[in-house]
């Protein structure tokens, strides 16, 4: 029998690979660490919730809709809430989860795992009340829940419009949005998307329009430098952003908000295809560290390919076109012309968007007592003294220091430590090792493992799905 394809993520990019293989009669098997199948773009609520008119605002229905019958198909094995967690032998992914803890082997493996927040310390981060962008649109979008009171938006990049747009059309009561980059830096990259990508602008208009009926106010070239409060966020300041790219405190403003969402940039969630072994390299106009890739996204280790925005942040349009892509590749068959240069235009345009966004000095609010690692509980005065007296990457920083220990894994800090700590830009290449297994993972699925046996066929997995049921 024909050994199926691993796919590992279940969003726009994992979907559509998969929607394309299984059309062609190739299995699949989906992994996805969520309840249902849609990602963050298409995250959908529980079928038992009822939601009002404006919540439909929130997803993109018709599209999600042609994708999620893939999931149907007798040649797509779905495995939702499971999580893979190492690749014990090549082209074999060790996974855990409701349906069991297992292996399975591909005939390739697809890591399609998305994006996650860029860290942001500054002082008051960690009280209640403030809230990631990214978790902010997971609130509203898988839970139907919106923030009460006032809301302030603040950050830098397109998720700050994505998160705004989005709470002003489920009713939030938007006060402002403060953008990090000024308006006129990235007035190069609109008029490159006017012919590369008109339907990505016309979108990022709508956003705006969608803010600006809300009421809520918008500002450019600044940033957060502090939220206060004693059991929860009460007020926060923003500031015009100076030279170094930290807040000018001579022009601090005081507002008074009951939640304030915090999104400064995406980064590629890379630390699967890292554990696989494939190279990977700093790409600023892809927001991070990424894979390697070629034409077809084959990473360097051989068969393994890498789309969506876990290879470079570009948003849903982008990784539709990279699922189907790879999927072609896969299947030995030609991409159609037509989607090619489809995809050659947005990618050029995400790129040059990427860099546009990019501040002249990287941003930072941290001060001496702002806690930088929030499961070890370390302090920027912690981590100072050592980093600059003896360290230049994040590897040995972590072993002397124990930030990055902690649930997160260093998903909540390391990305900010080169620019809070002023590290050399070589450090961002200098991550710890990636070990399995590469998120939390009950011990039950662990302690099965080690008598999982051989690789498992997909029916076996669904049958004993059907069974936990």
């Amino acid at each position: 029998m024909t050994l199926p394809v691993l796919v590992v993520g279940a969003g726009p990019a994992g979907l559509a690979c998969a929607d394309q293989l299984s059309r062609a009669g190739q299995r699949v098997v989906l992994f996805d660490d969520n309840a249902q199948a849609g990602g963050q773009y298409f995250r959908q609520l529980p079928a038992t919730y009822s939601v009002s008119p404006n919540a439909r605002l929130l997803r993109d229905k018709a599209r999600f809709d042609a994708l999620a019958e893939s999931l149907q198909r007798p040649e797509v094995a779905h495995l939702p809430s499971t999580t893979v967690w190492g690749m014990p032998a090549p082209l074999t992914l060790a996974y855990g989860g409701p349906s069991g803890s297992g292996r399975f082997q591909g005939s390739a493996i697809v890591v399609a795992t998305g994006a996650q927040d860029q860290p942001f310390p500054f002082s008051g981060w960690t009280l209640p009340g403030v809230i990631s962008a990214g978790g902010c649109l997971n609130l509203a979008k898988a839970h139907g829940l919106v923030p009460s009171g006032k809301v302030m938006v603040v950050g830098n990049g397109p998720l700050v419009l994505v998160a705004a747009a989005t709470l002003a059309a489920a009713g939030a009561n938007i006060l402002g949005v403060v953008e990090a980059q000024p308006s006129h830096k990235l007035l190069a990259a609109v008029f490159s998307g006017l012919s590369k990508a008109p339907k990505l602008l016309w979108t990022a208009a709508s956003y705006r329009a969608r803010i600006r009926r809300a009421g809520a106010w918008f500002r450019t070239g600044w940033m957060i430098t502090e939220a206060a409060g004693s059991a929860a966020v009460e007020e926060v300041a923003i500031a015009p952003i100076d030279g170094d790219g930290k807040p000018f405190l001579q022009g601090i403003e005081w507002h008074e908000v009951d939640t304030l969402v915090s999104g400064y940039g995406l980064l590629p969630s890379s630390d699967c295809a890292r554990l696989l072994g494939c190279e990977t390299e700093f790409e600023p106009a892809l927001n991070g560290m990424v894979p390697k890739r070629s034409a077809t996204f084959e990473t360097t280790v051989p068969r393994v390919y890498a789309v969506g925005d876990g290879a470079g942040i570009g948003g849903v349009e982008v990784a539709l076109l990279e699922g189907r892509i790879a999927a072609d590749a896969i299947l030995g068959t030609p991409s159609d012309p037509g989607l090619l240069r489809k995809y050659r235009a947005i990618d050029g345009f995400r790129r040059q968007l990427n860099v546009a966004y990019r501040p002249r000095s990287a941003l930072s609010a941290a001060r001496p007592e702002t806690i930088v690692c929030r499961c070890e509980e370390l302090t920027l005065s912690d981590l100072s003294s050592d980093a600059n007296a003896r360290f230049a990457d994040l590897d040995r920083l972590k072993k002397s220091s124990r930030i990055g220990m902690g649930r997160c894994q260093g998903r909540n800090c390391l990305p900010a430590l080169p620019t809070v700590l002023n590290l050399p830009a070589a450090s961002l290449t200098t991550l710890p090792r990636t070990r399995p297994p590469i998120k939390p993972l009950q011990l039950r699925y662990l302690a099965a493992d080690a008598d999982a046996g051989p690789a498992r066929e997909p029916d076996e997995a669904l049958i004993q799905t059907r069974e936990v049921t």
